[in-house]
């Protein structure tokens, strides 16, 4: 099983989250678990939640059970500081979003990157800006682009050993 609290493996909770239409991570419990869950099992329902039902992760309370990158809606980089990656879904962005990411970097002084999957960073965001650069983004129309997400994505390109704590050179 995955934890104590879930007997079942990952493909066969989300079967069950799927079949019987879990919204929740109380829900999950209550279907195929038992307690109150741990720092193993709730990231990975969290992440269930997500892919299945396309809703907000920090949905109804979802925030306490995802993990640290989730909760932020930024991923921790090896300088303590976060990067933040608004959607740019196949490299689009309309020219207000752009100068929305530019306005938003120049006021948080964060350094600016197009990453390999063709979308806009902002690194070196300390954890307290974070609420308030997303919400400019969000002002401006812009999401979350999910780049701290455990899913699988194409990857084109490192940001470098500089920001990325898995990079290996610049």
């Amino acid at each position: 099983g995955i934890c104590p609290h879930f007997a079942c493996s990952r493909r066969e909770l989300l079967d069950i989250i799927r079949v019987k239409q879990v919204r929740s991570f109380e829900g999950a419990l209550r279907e195929a678990g038992k307690g109150e869950g741990c720092e193993l099992c709730k990231p990975i329902v969290a992440s269930i939640l997500a892919s299945l039902w396309n809703d907000h992760i920090l949905r109804e309370g979802r925030d306490q059970i995802q993990d640290t990158n989730d909760r932020f809606l930024a991923n921790i980089q090896k300088t303590g500081t976060y990067s933040v990656i608004p959607r740019c879904a196949g490299g689009d962005i309309s020219p207000d979003e752009l100068i929305a990411i530019g306005r938003t970097a120049k006021t948080f002084g964060l350094w600016t990157k197009v990453t390999g999957a063709q979308r806009l960073g902002m690194y070196g965001a300390p954890s307290h800006q974070l609420p308030a650069i997303w919400k400019d983004l969000v002002a401006a129309g812009l999401e979350s682009g999910h780049a701290y997400g455990k899913a699988l994505r194409t990857v084109k390109s490192c940001v470098g050993s500089t920001w990325c704590r898995y990079g290996q050179q610049d």
